[in-house]
């Protein structure tokens, strides 16, 4: 595999984390700016387990980092090329 075919494999991956709803709404909550598991589960509406699940496949693909401080894991986006992929979705999204 060449250096072409890795950074083709690692795109994919950052697309296919990316590419389900509910992660979609975690990403586009911590483009707010960090947040913390339990207040991303009340913003969006998801179980706890399913929040969890999601930013473990996002963290997986590098798209997410997590800190943590005291009992709380806080996450956010460590992706530039994601934060602005999310902006351009969403910004066309709205304009429908």
């Amino acid at each position: 595999m060449n250096n072409n075919d890795r950074t083709y494999e690692r795109l994919a991956r950052k697309l296919k984390a990316m590419a389900h709803p509910g992660r979609l709404r975690l990403l586009a909550e911590l483009r707010q700016g960090p947040c913390c598991v339990g207040d991303m589960q009340r913003c969006v509406s998801l179980s706890q387990p399913h929040v969890s699940q999601s930013l473990k496949v996002l963290k997986k693909a590098g798209i997410v980092a997590g800190l943590r401080q005291g009992t709380r894991i806080c996450y956010r986006i460590v992706d530039p090329v994601v934060e602005d992929i999310l902006k351009k979705l969403m910004s066309k999204e709205s304009e429908r």
